[in-house]
């Protein structure tokens, strides 16, 4: 019931108010220091990430989430880097990523998303064991009564990530990901039952679309390489929406939130706007410390946000 409720809320303001969000990773979540000294609000959407199961940490971020939708009411989204042993073979010998080998990284994996959705290979078997994991982080939540925004396998055009486009070989990889995507969705809609779940489909191209029958929102991730570009993004929304069957769309992640006089302008209708973190929103030194000011709070990052960035997310709703 609260997950329909959400549904019908998200509903209820799209094209009318926009929600201003944040992910987080640290621990600390300085990020919230930065936009309450200078809005005296908190974001009302909180973004986290399913990275950390695996490491039996003490302070999770599913713990992260489950405390502040108790405590603040704020609405969750979730998004999942996937870490995959690069020698599947010798998984605890080997490397664990969830960039590709097509990256310049130092840590990257060259794990298989075509054979990750053929039955009875290795890979596939890791596979659903992963999901069956992140579908125990998920009913923690459920327990708790709180809904999710859930966004897996996100930014799946570009070829960074295991799971995405590698491009040039024949469309293979494309229909892995579909194929990957509809374990998942059946994984936890019809085996694990999970009730808690508002699908966000995060492909980034038409080419990657999947059947409208499993997602229910769709979101773009955009990262202007436009100083200070507080700009709608309408480009990007159009494209999106064109092939999306009529979803409502957020800006799933973001290097700048966009002017809302910007978006009324221009009638992009993004649901929310979820920044990512750090140095993305707060200041940082040449080893990537936050810079803290007299009073012991970090310095907004002048890079990120301008003046009128600022004082629009005071006045807009949300």
């Amino acid at each position: 019931e609260s997950t329909k409720k959400l549904f019908d809320y998200l509903k209820s303001i799209y094209g009318k108010h926009i929600l201003s969000g944040q992910q987080y990773f640290h621990p600390t979540e300085l990020e919230d220091a930065v936009y309450y000294r200078i809005t005296e609000h908190l974001p009302a959407v909180r973004g986290y990430d399913l990275l950390d199961m695996c490491k039996n940490i003490s302070d999770s971020q599913t713990d992260r989430a489950i405390y502040w939708a108790k405590n603040s009411g704020c609405i969750i989204t979730m998004c999942w880097h996937w870490y995959a042993p690069d020698d599947i073979k010798n998984p605890s010998d080997s490397v664990w990523s969830f960039y590709y080998k097509t990256t310049g990284y130092q840590r990257k994996t060259s794990f298989d998303i075509i054979k990750a959705v053929e039955e009875d290979t290795l890979e596939h078997r890791f596979a659903l064991d992963q999901i069956d994991k992140a579908a125990e982080e998920l009913k923690k939540l459920e327990a708790e009564d709180i809904p999710v925004l859930w966004r897996p396998l996100h930014e799946a055009d570009g070829n960074w990530f295991w799971w995405g486009n590698r491009k040039n070989d024949g469309g293979e990889s494309i229909e892995a990901y579909k194929k990957l995507w509809y374990i998942i969705f059946d994984r936890m809609e019809n085996y694990h039952k999970l009730t808690n779940l508002i699908w966000v489909w995060n492909g980034q191209s038409r080419d990657m679309a999947v059947h409208p029958n499993t997602f229910d929102l769709c979101g773009e991730d955009i990262y202007s390489e436009i100083p200070l570009d507080h700009s709608s993004q309408k480009p990007r929304f159009l494209d999106v929406t064109s092939y999306t069957f009529g979803k409502m769309a957020a800006l799933s992640e973001c290097g700048y939130m966009p002017d809302p006089e910007n978006l009324k302008r221009d009638g992009a209708k993004w649901l929310w706007w979820l920044p990512w973190w750090g140095s993305f929103v707060y200041k940082t030194d040449e080893n990537g410390r936050p810079v803290f000011d007299n009073n012991g709070l970090p310095l907004h990052n002048s890079e990120k946000f301008s003046e009128a960035g600022r004082v629009r997310v005071a006045q807009s709703d949300g």
